[in-house]
């Protein structure tokens, strides 16, 4: 059953190739999406859709794309021009819906900065990303606090600490912000006898071998003239210590199994895992206190492996990971450009080749992009770190290249102490071993899938056996036009019916329940509500680094908490931010000015619907957001306050003198609709917003600027009242008249269904013809699929910008072997 379990049910990896390092607001991301299955990293023949979502900093999903995976590639692109913005550190996930069944933390992920627009035009080493901006969104993700200023903690190896046997111990040490730091210490038996010296090695890593005798074991540690003390982690009486050296030979792992002597002897299994495959297997005795046996690695994949030891009934004894410092074969990749550096706007001509390890050709296509290197924040990935290293693990890792940069003693050490620190594994073994059930939730889709279940109102209860009929129309097209699909199909014993489509773009779909001919007033439940939660941000990832032309670097960082800014510099940031606001005021001046111009009175009007947006800390499409509450299997009333309350936590439901309210953080909300003024005075602008039915509100904007309410409240209310009485503007938009759509009749559910989404084509300015103006593009080419000829050779052509002085360039690859490709210059 071990065996069968990888073999049966492969996981899929994804990576995605990013055109840039870093973001402005504004910009546009281009991604290249590599899926592969774990085994031997070859494109995936299991799913056929991959979702990509944008999650802004406080975790909510404000763009997401829908592609289809052909020979296990597809590409896409997020533009920067979401309403309401704020600077700061977003979130990119990627994930087929398969991979859910092994645990959100399989799926891609990603943190990018994304800094205020510089005011200088092209000044791109300015980073401007403002205190505390995470607080303007609703907050999704776990929260981080700021950690100790010295923080130790202790992997015993294998799990557990057992007493008076031998173990090594990994240590790492990090700062407040999860930055490593280099110290050294004495660990102290409960009697204050010193026991053995310790100190860092890389990263703020170490190891040394400790044999506990009792509990109460301390480590000191000395830092900047101060003394800091930790306990280690007490030993259980008794137990088994495995452990692996990987380092004394490149060719053998040698394991050791101890126990001591109040263990009773039994016999023990040890599995190895790596990519998904159990390669070896063993049964060990333990009537000795001690065995140890080598392992032939040549025969390991190049990669992460599990070294697992288990009882009988198939529960972990000890486990670690070790990596295969086996040879990775790469493809070589060559860039070779025309010239060393190029004018303003000159024509770029860049030449490619590609060869395996035979120095035979390869016509896999190539993921390229080329990118202005001015003030470049560092980049920490490739497709080979993360297939190969950190798909396998999760957390933070400070420059996952260094492993890779050479194959002594030095770096292997290195990694093997990485991996020590780790705690999560991506193959389970409680799955393996049959402790704990698997379900298959979900099995490989191969298309735009649809799948859903009849219930009855109320008690929610399965509807067998009846006639689901779906109808979908392309948006925007009219009947005539041929875009749309008429199905009928049965739901099952269970109330359930699914359907597949091929699909692009956006397309209403229409379902309705009938029973032999009647319609029938039952629920229709989707099941599409599976996005994974976002990540939670670890501190250490929100610092950036800065290469200069020089190769140094300088660091900029962003709190996530209001914790996290205690002795830490952004003196940058809040001058920005400052001489930001300052070049606001100075716009709204100006504007101010033209009001008195006939002309300029529509485009006043849009300006203040721009900056309401932007300055808005939540936006809702409500028929999107109606969809996911019944998703959920939640019933919602008709009217905004039911909506509000199921949206956002923020506003509650009250009651008082018998009558129903709702409140937002304790105030009443300012309810807007359509940007007109509301007048308190006024007894039909105080029930508008209630009389509105569902159908007929478009999307709502939440707004907590002062400034704002007071623009929109009655002017009969003293400005200081204002901030007493409201504690937000909901803005509301309502669809033009003769565009609310219809109300859903009985049985019937009337939503949307997203197809493929439309992917765009990366602009290139060609100034053999055009203009020649001022060109700040960050990213100067860029190409998902550029396709080699036969003899493994492409070329490219493009312009430069209107100051570029030195280009970086990055290409990526997989072949249908499963041949890594990676060059970055």
């Amino acid at each position: 059953a071990i065996e069968n379990f990888g073999n049966s049910l492969p996981q899929e990896k994804v990576y995605l190739h990013f055109d840039n390092t870093s973001y402005y607001q504004g910009d546009h991301i281009w991604f290249q999406c590599y899926t592969v299955t774990s085994g031997l990293n070859r494109p995936t023949q299991l799913s056929k859709t991959l979702y990509v979502e944008l999650l802004n900093p406080g975790g909510e999903i404000i763009a997401k794309q829908v592609l289809p995976i052909r020979n296990g590639r597809c590409h896409g692109d997020f533009p920067l021009n979401h309403l309401p913005f704020y600077s700061g550190f977003y979130e990119i996930r990627a994930y087929t819906k398969y991979m859910l069944n092994f645990g959100e933390e399989t799926i891609f992920s990603r943190i990018f900065p994304v800094f205020d627009q510089p005011q200088e035009a092209g000044n791109f080493e300015e980073k401007s990303i403002q205190k505390y901006t995470v607080y303007k969104y609703p907050q999704k993700r776990e929260s981080v606090k700021k950690a100790k200023k010295v923080n130790l903690k202790f992997y015993p190896e294998g799990g557990n600490l057992i007493e008076g046997v031998p173990s090594h111990v990994a240590f790492e040490a990090t700062d407040a912000y999860g930055n490593p730091l280099e110290l050294s210490g004495t660990v102290l038996d409960k009697g204050k006898n010193e026991i053995l010296s310790f100190a860092t090695t890389h990263n703020g890593r170490g190891v040394f071998i400790y044999t506990p005798a009792e509990k109460g074991s301390q480590a000191i540690v000395n830092l900047d003239d101060k003394k800091y003390r930790f306990d280690l982690p007490d030993p259980i009486p008794q137990g088994f210590v495995m452990h692996v050296d990987n380092l004394s030979s490149k060719d053998s792992l040698f394991v050791m199994v101890r126990r001591n002597d109040r263990t009773p002897a039994e016999e023990l299994g040890l599995a190895v895992i790596s990519r998904g495959n159990i390669f070896y297997y063993y049964q060990l005795d333990l009537e000795k206190s001690k065995v140890r046996f080598g392992i032939d690695k040549n025969d390991l994949p190049a990669g992460v492996s599990q070294v697992v030891l288990f009882d009988i009934a198939g529960r972990i004894v000890a486990d670690r990971l070790v990596f295969a410092h086996n040879q990775v074969e790469q493809l070589s990749i060559h860039v070779r450009a025309e010239k060393e550096t190029y004018q303003p706007f000159e024509p770029v001509e860049l030449n490619f080749s590609i060869r395996n390890q035979s120095d035979k050709p390869v016509c896999t296509p190539l993921s390229v992009s080329v990118r202005d290197g001015m003030a470049e924040v560092e980049g920490r990935h490739t497709i080979l770190t993360d297939l190969l290293l950190m798909s396998e693990i999760k957390g933070y890792v400070r420059h996952p290249s260094y492993y890779f940069e050479s194959d002594d003693y030095e770096h292997r050490s290195a990694l093997d102490q990485l991996l020590m620190v780790q705690g999560w594994r991506r193959y389970s073994w409680e799955y393996w071993s049959g402790t704990k059930p698997f379900e298959l939730k979900y099995l490989p889709e191969q298309a735009i899938e649809v799948h859903g279940k009849v219930v009855t109102i109320g008690r929610r209860k399965p509807v067998p056996d009846v006639q689901v009929s779906s109808f979908l129309a392309k948006r925007g097209e009219d009947e005539a036009s041929g875009n749309t699909y008429i199905d009928i199909f049965d739901t099952d014993s269970m109330g359930r019916f699914a359907f597949l489509s091929d699909i692009t773009g956006k397309w209403n779909l229409v379902l309705s329940v009938t029973d032999k001919g009647k319609k029938k007033d039952h629920q229709i439940v989707l099941d599409r509500v599976f996005s994974p939660s976002p990540a939670k941000y670890q501190l250490a990832e929100m610092q950036v680094n800065v290469v200069g032309s020089d190769g140094t670097g300088e660091a900029y960082g962003s709190p996530v908490d209001a914790d996290t800014t205690e002795n830490f510099d952004y003196e940058k940031f809040i001058r920005a931010y400052e001489d930001s606001l300052k070049r606001l005021r100075m716009d709204e001046k100006v504007h101010h000015i033209e009001e008195v111009v006939v002309k300029a009175k529509k485009r006043s009007r849009e300006k203040d619907i721009f900056d309401n947006r932007s300055k808005s800390i939540a936006y809702y499409d409500v028929a999107s957001e109606i969809d996911d509450i019944r998703d959920n299997g939640k019933y919602i009333n008709k009217d905004i306050n039911d909506l509000l309350v199921s949206m956002n936590p923020d506003f509650r439901r009250s009651i008082s003198r018998g009558e129903e309210y709702v409140t937002y953080k304790g105030r009443a909300p300012l309810f807007v609709i359509n940007y007109v003024p509301t007048m308190r005075s006024s007894i039909l602008d105080s029930i508008q917003h209630t009389i509105l039915s569902l159908e007929s509100i478009k999307s709502i904007y939440i707004n907590e600027e002062i400034g704002i309410m007071n623009k929109y409240a009655d002017p009969n209310i003293r400005g200081i009242d204002i901030n007493k009485i409201y504690g937000c503007v909901v803005f509301i938009e309502t669809h033009p008249e003769g565009k609310i759509p219809a109300k859903a009749g009985k049985g019937v559910r009337k939503t949307w269904l997203d197809g493929y989404s439309e992917v765009k084509e990366f602009y290139q300015p060609d100034y053999s013809a055009l203009p020649k103006e001022e060109d700040y593009r960050r990213t100067l080419y860029w190409n998902p699929e550029l396709i080699p000829d036969e003899e493994g050779n492409a070329k490219i052509l493009f312009y430069n910008n209107s100051r570029c002085k030195k280009m970086k360039v990055s290409v990526e690859t997989i072949s249908t072997e499963g041949t890594i490709g990676s060059v970055h210059l």
